[in-house]
C-alpha cells in the first residue's frame, strides 16, 4: 500500500510537472483522476486493513492493482503505451502475498486484461485516447497475435521466476523464523538454567574483572549485581594476591581448580564458600581461545558447621564410653583413699604440715570425686521424663539458688524478661535445672568483678521457646568458640570442663538446639530453642539418644 501511494504520488507530481513547464493539455486530466482513484484504493486498503481473511483481501488488492494499471495503460496510449512492463508489478505482488499459484492467476487476469484492451482496440471498442493514436499503427491480425503472445510469454515467465523466488525467499524465513525461535528458547532456557541453580555463578574476564554473576550468587555474597560487576573476584572472594596467577596457572594443565575457604562478604558476614574454577572458552574445541574464567561457589557455612558437629559427636561417644569405665576403676580406689586419709587425719600424732597436707588431699579427692560424677552424668544421664512445666518458675527457683552460690556477690546482678507469667514447655525438669545452672554458674565464672546476667524467655518458630543467657563477662575468642561444647575444653581453673557439653547433650535430649554468641570482651549470649511439645527422643539401656542432628552456629 505504501509503494502504491509512492507511484500514485509520483504520477500526480509528473503530470502537474508537465502541465506546468510544458503546456496546459486536456489530454492528461485522465490522469489526475487515476491518481485520485488510486489514492482512493489505498484509503479503502487501509479501512479494512483488520480483515481477517487475509487472501481474499490480497487477491483484492492485486486485482485492483491490474484494473488500474489497464487503465493507466489506455490512457497513455494503448497498444502504443510503453508502460504495459506496469503489469509485473501485480504478478510480482501476487508471488508474494499469495499462494503458490498466486502469481499465474495474476498473469493470466494480466494478460486477460491487455487482451481486452488490445481486441477492443483493435476492433474499434474503444475510442483512441488521445485521439488518433492508432492512426498509423499497424492493426493487423499477425501484429495484434505477437503482441498477445509476447506478452503472455512475459507475464508467465516472469511468474514462474518471481515465484520460484518468492518460495525460497517464503522457505529461507521459515527456516530463519525457526532458526530464531530455537535460539530464543536455548537463550531463554540457558537464562533459567543459569538464574535457578542454587549455586553462586560468576564469569569474568582474563584479568578477573567480574562480568556476570547470577541471583544465588548476589544472594550467597549479599551485595546486588549492579555492586558485583566490574569488580575484581579476588577482592570479592578476599583471595590472597598472587593467587588467580596460580589459578590461571594451573588452569593450563587442569580442566578446573578447587579451594575452600572463609571469606567476608555483603553485610560484613562471613561465610565459608567451596569454589570451582575453570575456563570460560569460545564454542568449539577444547584448544579453542580462552576469554575469561568461571567461579562455581556454594555457601558450605551450614555444611562445615554440621561437619564440626559429627566430629564433636564423635568425639563425645569415644570420651562417653572411656567415662563409663573410667568412673568404675576410679571411684572405688578414690574412696578407699579418702576413707583412709580420714582415718589417718583423726588420729593422734600430726604435727608440723601432715594436717595441711592431709586437708589438700580431702580437697582434691573431693574435687576428682566431682569430676568423676560429671562424667556419670554425661555419659550415663539416666532415664528421660519429660513433663509439662512452667519455664518462668523453673527459672525463677534457678536464680533464687544461684544467689547463695559461692561465686555469687554483690556486683553481679541478675535480670529477667519473660513474654508472658507462665510459659509451659515438656522438659525434664530435673535436667532442665542442671542446664539453667551450668549457664548461669559459667555466666558468674566470667563476670569475676560483677556484671549483669540477662535471662529471657520468649516464643519462638510456632512450637518452640527460645532461652537466652546473656552475661557481660570476659567473652570468648574464635579458637574458644570453636572447642566450646567440647568435654574438657573449659575455659575456668575450678571447673572439670564438662559443663557446656552436659548442656549441649540435654538440649539435644529435648530435640532442641544451642548456640552460642560471643567475643573477646564483649561478653557472651548463650541461646536455647526448645521444642514445646518434647518428642523424637529415645531411651535405650540407660543412654539418651536424640531423634536428629541438629547444627551447632556461633
Amino acid at each position: 500500500m505504501a509503494v502504491r501511494a509512492v507511484v500514485a504520488a509520483t504520477l500526480l507530481l509528473s503530470v502537474f510537472s508537465i502541465n506546468l513547464i510544458l503546456s496546459k493539455s486536456e489530454f492528461l486530466y485522465p490522469f489526475y483522476i487515476l491518481a485520485a482513484v488510486t489514492f482512493l484504493l489505498v484509503l479503502i486498503y487501509a479501512l479494512l486493513y483488520s480483515c481477517r481473511d487475509r487472501f481474499w483481501y490480497s487477491a483484492s488488492q492485486v486485482a485492483g492493482d491490474i484494473l488500474t494499471i489497464t487503465v493507466f495503460v489506455y490512457v497513455s496510449g494503448g497498444l502504443r503505451s510503453p508502460m504495459s512492463f506496469l503489469y509485473l508489478l501485480p504478478v510480482i505482488t501476487a508471488a508474494l502475498l499469495l499462494p503458490r499459484w498466486g502469481p499465474f492467476v495474476a498473469a493470466g487476469l494480466a494478460w486477460a486484461f491487455y487482451a481486452a484492451l488490445a481486441l477492443g482496440t483493435v476492433g474499434h471498442l474503444l475510442p483512441d485516447y488521445p485521439p488518433g493514436i492508432t492512426a498509423d499503427l499497424d492493426l493487423s491480425a499477425e501484429t495484434l497475435w505477437y503482441s498477445l503472445v509476447t506478452h503472455l510469454l512475459g507475464f508467465l515467465s516472469a511468474a514462474y521466476l518471481v515465484g520460484y523466488l518468492a518460495e525460497r525467499l517464503r522457505s529461507a524465513g521459515h527456516e530463519l523464523a525457526q532458526r530464531r525461535s530455537d535460539l530464543a528458547e536455548l537463550r531463554a532456557l540457558n537464562e533459567n538454567i543459569v538464574e535457578s541453580i542454587t549455586s553462586g555463578l560468576i564469569t569474568t574476564d582474563l584479568d578477573g574483572r567480574i562480568n556476570f554473576v547470577n541471583p544465588a550468587g548476589c544472594e550467597i555474597t549479599r551485595m546486588s549485581a549492579q555492586e558485583v560487576t566490574g569488580r575484581n573476584v579476588a577482592d570479592l572472594l578476599g583471595l590472597e594476591p598472587g593467587v588467580l596467577q596460580r589459578i590461571r596457572g594451573v588452569l593450563g594443565e587442569e580442566r578446573r581448580y578447587r579451594f575452600e575457604r572463609s571469606c567476608r562478604l555483603g553485610e560484613g558476614s562471613e561465610r565459608f564458600l567451596g569454589v570451582t574454577a575453570s575456563v570460560l572458552r569460545e564454542r568449539g574445541d577444547k584448544g579453542a581461545q580462552a576469554l575469561g574464567l568461571i567461579f562455581i561457589f556454594q555457601d558450605l557455612t551450614e555444611i562445615s558447621a554440621l561437619e564440626r558437629e559429627v566430629r564433636l559427636k564423635e568425639r563425645m561417644a569415644a570420651l562417653g564410653e572411656m567415662a563409663a569405665g573410667m568412673a568404675h576403676e576410679l571411684r572405688n580406689p578414690l574412696a578407699s583413699i579418702v576413707g583412709s586419709v580420714q582415718v589417718l587425719r583423726d588420729g593422734a600424732g600430726l604435727d608440723g604440715e601432715q594436717p595441711d597436707l592431709m586437708e589438700i588431699i580431702l580437697r582434691e579427692s573431693e574435687r576428682l570425686d566431682q569430676a568423676i560424677r560429671d562424667f556419670l552424668l554425661f555419659a550415663r544421664p539416666g532415664p528421660f521424663t519429660p513433663e509439662r512445666t512452667d519455664l518462668v518458675r523453673l527459672i525463677n527457683d534457678s536464680i533464687r539458688l544461684l544467689r547463695n552460690a559461692p561465686d555469687f556477690h554483690s556486683g553481679h546482678k541478675v535480670e529477667t524478661r519473660f513474654e508472658a507469667q507462665e510459659i509451659l514447655c515438656e522438659v525434664d525438669v530435673n535436667r532442665a535445672k542442671q542446664v539453667f545452672w551450668n549457664l548461669a554458674s559459667n555466666a558468674l565464672k566470667a563476670m569475676p568483678t560483677g556484671g549483669r546476667l540477662m535471662i529471657r524467655v520468649e516464643p519462638a518458630d510456632p512450637g518452640s521457646v527460645r532461652i537466652v543467657f546473656a552475661d557481660e563477662g570476659v567473652g570468648m575468642n574464635e579458637q574458644q568458640l570453636e572447642t566450646y561444647f567440647q568435654p574438657f575444653h573449659g575455659g575456668f581453673r575450678d571447673g572439670t570442663g564438662l559443663g557446656a557439653a552436659i548442656v549441649y547433650r540435654i538440649v539435644q535430649e529435648h530435640g532442641g538446639t544451642v548456640t552460642v554468641r560471643s567475643a573477646a570482651g564483649q561478653g557472651t549470649e548463650v541461646v536455647l530453642i526448645l521444642p514445646v511439645e518434647a518428642s523424637a527422643v529415645v531411651q535405650a539401656a540407660g543412654q539418651a539418644v536424640p531423634a536428629g542432628d541438629h547444627a551447632l552456629a556461633r
